[in-house]
């Protein structure tokens, strides 16, 4: 097998695409080599491996050590690939969180440096303020994180407020002008990883607990939080997603409109709609 040493295990983060290109890789480099080939050799039926590598079905726990096998993994790879597996089939934020940081910490530096850079902006709710911050406050470098963070609500730390900028940094997600300003890119982050959803979770969280603050802490006047409680028929409530939706592509054509030069404050907007009550069949 050709390409078993073209390919590293610590560069994925899904055992499945892991198992893909390997497939796709070695059938390059060898045309005799085909679904049924490599199903044999894991001791599997080729449909099955099929399903695997389009991701409809997940490899079985008896399974798992005959790749183990076939790769001739070491220890410390083997480990890693049971982990990937544990991983692909976790379910709850919990675990998803929970073996994904494990993962992390098995991987070479090199090979998870901008995973966790991403997993840090969606896991910390002050990673995407900065970056509207950053539109509206002259930001040229960590002497200024202090004067930033202090313009904060809450208030953030200097250390906070670098740790964000690197990161929005090496995302591509700022970059420094010719000035030495530190700005915002147009770019955004496109990611289909496991962990991403218990990542929205941490934050939804995060800003919720924020938005609950300012009703104490935030004047009147300046926000606008306002309450519905309405009867509705459930089979229609994807009628009610699409009118919020369209709401937020309104607002965000309004916001795009105005200028960076006249804005002055970053403001964060939620819409909330989950069931109270539901009548049993």
């Amino acid at each position: 097998m050709l390409a078993k040493n073209k390919i590293n295990i610590y560069d994925y983060s899904d055992y499945r695409n892991f198992l893909l290109d390997f497939y796709e890789l070695e059938k390059s480099l060898d045309s005799s080599f085909s679904y049924r080939v490599f199903a044999a050799a894991v001791e599997m039926d080729a449909s099955l491996l099929l399903k695997i590598l389009q991701g409809k079905r997940h490899v079985s726990t008896k399974s798992i050590e005959s790749f183990v096998q076939f790769f001739r993994f070491k220890e410390g790879k083997a480990e890693y690939f049971r982990e990937l597996v544990a991983y692909g089939k976790a379910k709850t934020d919990d675990q998803v969180r929970k073996h994904f940081e494990t993962l992390q910490k098995m991987r070479p530096a090199a090979c998870r440096e901008l995973d966790e850079a991403r997993y840090r902006y969606f896991q910390q709710w002050y990673y995407p303020m900065i970056r509207s911050a950053l539109d509206v406050f002259d930001y040229c470098g960590p002497e200024y994180a202090a004067a930033l963070g202090d313009s904060c609500i809450p208030k953030l730390t200097a250390t906070q407020v670098q740790s964000a900028v690197d990161a929005l940094l090496q995302l591509g997600l700022a970059h420094k002008q010719n000035n030495g300003r530190i700005v915002p890119t147009e770019a955004h982050i496109k990611t289909k990883e496991h962990w991403l959803s218990a990542s929205i979770s941490d934050y939804q969280k995060s800003i919720t607990e924020l938005a609950q603050r300012s009703i104490a802490e935030t004047p009147k006047e300046e926000r606008d939080i306002s309450t519905l409680t309405m009867a509705l028929d459930s089979s229609q409530i994807q009628k009610i997603r699409e009118i919020l939706a369209e709401t937020r592509k309104s607002i965000v054509k309004v916001v795009n409109a105005m200028p960076s030069q006249i804005c002055d404050s970053v403001y964060q907007l939620n819409f909330q709609l989950f069931p109270m009550m539901k009548k049993k069949d």
